[in-house]
């Protein structure tokens, strides 16, 4: 279920909205991949936390009523959608970050093709760094005084 800013307003708290708000449409996109790993760990170990604590509260209220869920099924259920919450915003940060880190490949192999392309241009033309043969290298020319001798 996609949660809205209203819902989380109501189940989160002020530190979590922001981290909430950070994963909508306009924010996400503006992230570099080493932020958006913060975001990642920060969220997952919000998931995390409210997932065990759910655990948690189902076995104590099994031991208290004696029921699986409770009285009426509907125990703990704000810390359920908290873990559903999270976890909806985790995928939209890792799904970002994919898209992140293809972009960056994508713009190396770019500028690495640009770099091969520079370099052959270059050997063409003969501006490059030529293979020199034992022939092409220049032979030192011997003094006069030299050839007295």
């Amino acid at each position: 279920m996609p949660y809205n800013r209203a819902t989380a307003k109501s189940l989160l708290t002020s530190a979590e909205l922001v981290l909430f708000d950070a994963g909508r449409r306009d924010a996400i996109a503006k992230f570099d991949q080493r932020t958006l790993n913060a975001k990642i760990s920060r969220t997952r170990k919000l998931r995390d936390k409210y997932r065990d604590l759910y655990r948690r509260q189902r076995l104590a209220t099994r031991e208290r009523t004696g029921a699986k869920r409770g009285p009426g099924g509907a125990t703990n259920l704000r810390t359920k959608d908290k873990e559903g919450l999270f976890g909806e915003l985790l995928a939209r940060f890792e799904a970002q970050l994919a898209k992140v880190v293809m972009a960056d490949r994508r713009a190396a192999e770019r500028a690495a093709r640009g770099q091969e392309a520079a370099a052959k241009a270059a050997r063409v033309a003969g501006k490059g760094p030529a293979s020199r043969t034992r022939s092409a290298k220049p032979i030192a020319k011997r003094s006069t005084a030299a050839k007295q001798r």
